[in-house]
């Protein structure tokens, strides 16, 4: 019941403020438009004790969203595009962070799509509407697949993940899974620029305050994107 008033109450405010209507990917075009170029990253699925069901609730997911086009203007909202991760839905169980602390639930894993997806669209410029951070750094320099302040915590329906396309022509987002890696690739009509995140990290007070900055390709100056703690 509690899931369901916090639904309600994020749906009514969407639809209050008008966002809800600027949401959705959209199918490919009947009279397909030339993706001349593309942009991609692909970070590895390291093995883990919910691996197996962590891979299974990527390719749901993935199921829902691949291959579909984001028009100017329009909002890429995760829980939107993906609903409710059910079991009822074929989702499994899988690793997550809940309250800094280390533990399993279904559905467990979809972090790692919605990381990947802020990742390439902090690089391309896209713009952010609404991202968390986890609360927890759990990972070494060794075993971390990603950079600390390019991940995306997301918890259905309170914990969202929503991106603009802020540029003048549609991009076409499409991400493949494998065993060990996940990529999502970005194509459009007309070259993506693509900026160097800059990383700046200090431990202070049992936290690791991480920024994140996006570098200008024209002057070099650091347009901060982040500033996030992460217990450790």
């Amino acid at each position: 019941m509690k899931l369901k008033i916090k639904y309600l109450i994020r749906w009514a405010k969407d639809l209050l403020t008008g966002v809800y209507f600027q949401f959705g990917l959209k199918p490919m075009p009947v009279m397909p438009l030339h993706w001349e170029y593309e942009t991609s990253i692909t970070l590895p699925i390291l093995p883990s004790p919910f691996k197996q069901g962590k891979l299974q609730n990527l390719k749901i997911a993935i199921d829902n969203i691949n291959k579909r086009v984001l028009y100017p203007g329009k909002i890429f909202c995760f829980w939107y595009e993906i609903g409710n991760p059910t079991k009822k839905k074929g989702y499994m169980e899988g690793r997550v962070i809940r309250n800094g602390n280390l533990t399993s639930e279904v559905a467990g894993g979809l972090c790692q799509l919605s990381g990947i997806t802020y990742y390439l669209a902090l690089e391309v410029g896209l713009k952010i509407l609404e991202r968390f951070p986890h609360t927890r750094d759990l990972y070494t320099e060794e075993s971390r697949f990603t950079p600390l302040g390019t991940d995306a915590s997301v918890v259905y329906p309170t914990k969202d993940l929503r991106i603009k396309n802020s540029l003048p022509y549609p991009l076409l987002f499409s991400w493949e899974l494998t065993e060990d890696s996940l990529t999502f690739q970005i194509k459009s009509p007309e070259q993506v620029h693509r900026s160097q995140l800059v990383f700046q990290q200090i431990q202070k007070n049992r936290c690791s305050n991480v920024l994140v900055f996006r570098k200008s390709e024209v002057d070099g100056e650091l347009k901060l994107c982040s500033s996030d703690d992460y217990q450790l």
